[in-house]
């Protein structure tokens, strides 16, 4: 067990109320940071959860609702990524020993540094630099878990269920890892049980490697008989397309295009090497073809 146990958790989407249960079944101390009415919050919390009311954008606030904790998890959605400075400042400054960026990247720690050039990473990141920039006033612990393997299934993109339709990024044959939410909450809690082996650095895990022609095959297995669209894309054309797009309109509407065209291009890391791989440092297995097959299923009950 950790000797660092009181633990701030900012953030309550799906990934941050799955950490916690995860922090809870590992017997550390939480407290939940909402910016939200702290009474309508609290029901919602499981029992003995301390619960802080902050302004984000408050250094004080943060500060007074950072004492006393050892850890800092950051869950906050995507578009909160650039308050995260301000709480890591606050973090140094009430001595907080670690903190965890909301980052959680499929291809934003690409080992060769290439996606980190694309704006669609620009905000997470500019965190991960302003921690590196202070590893020696507090530490860090970035994650790599590549794509949800929930939206992987539920969500348009690796194929529109909904509408039978796929665009096909050069034949979706490229490799990228994939890894359940609740993969990712256990890495998070197993990074700090293992303090010394997960500081200042990058902990990369998944559970299967899939391609998108895999993920199509199992749509239209699941619809057998139906009629689906298919497009072709090239990978490469629609990245260059989409960032001469941005730079002569900064649209952050064209962000999502950029990055699927990124993710699957096979040119940025979106499959991680198993000598990578921290899952066995953490305690994680992988999940076998069937297995993914059958949770692929389970997840798109009502589309297929």
């Amino acid at each position: 067990m950790s000797t660092l146990q009181k633990v701030a958790l900012l953030g309550r989407g799906s990934l941050g109320s799955i950490v916690l249960d995860e922090l809870l079944r590992a017997r550390f101390t939480v407290t939940v940071l909402t910016r939200s009415d702290s009474t309508s919050t609290a029901a919602t919390l499981p029992v003995g959860i301390t619960l802080k009311q902050v302004d984000y954008s408050s250094l004080e606030s943060l500060q007074s609702a950072l004492q006393g904790h050892d850890i800092v998890i950051s869950t906050l959605t995507p578009a909160a990524i650039p308050l995260q400075k301000l709480i890591i400042d606050a973090s140094i400054a009430v001595g907080v020993t670690r903190f965890i960026p909301a980052d959680y990247g499929a291809i934003c720690s690409d080992p060769s540094g290439a996606a980190q050039k694309l704006p669609c990473h620009a905000p997470a990141v500019a965190i991960q630099n302003y921690l590196r920039e202070r590893d020696t006033q507090i530490e860090h612990t970035i994650f790599a878990v590549g794509a949800l393997l929930e939206r992987i299934f539920t969500l348009p993109v690796a194929v529109d269920l909904a509408h039978r339709a796929v665009r096909l990024y050069d034949g979706g044959v490229h490799a990228f890892s994939v890894s359940r939410t609740s993969t990712v909450a256990k890495a998070v809690v197993g990074a700090l049980q293992k303090l010394e082996e997960t500081r200042n650095r990058v902990v990369r895990v998944h559970d299967a490697v899939l391609t998108q022609r895999r993920v199509y095959n199992l749509a239209r297995k699941w619809t057998a008989g139906e009629q689906w669209t298919e497009t072709n894309v090239d990978a490469e054309e629609q990245l260059a397309r989409t960032m001469a797009m941005l730079q002569k309109n900064p649209d952050p509407a064209l962000l999502p295009a950029m990055f699927l065209a990124a993710f699957f291009s096979g040119k940025f890391g979106a499959e991680y090497r198993d000598q990578d791989l921290d899952n066995e440092l953490l305690g994680l297995g992988l999940l076998s073809d069937e297995e993914v097959e059958r949770l692929g299923l389970e997840l798109t009950t009502g589309l297929v």
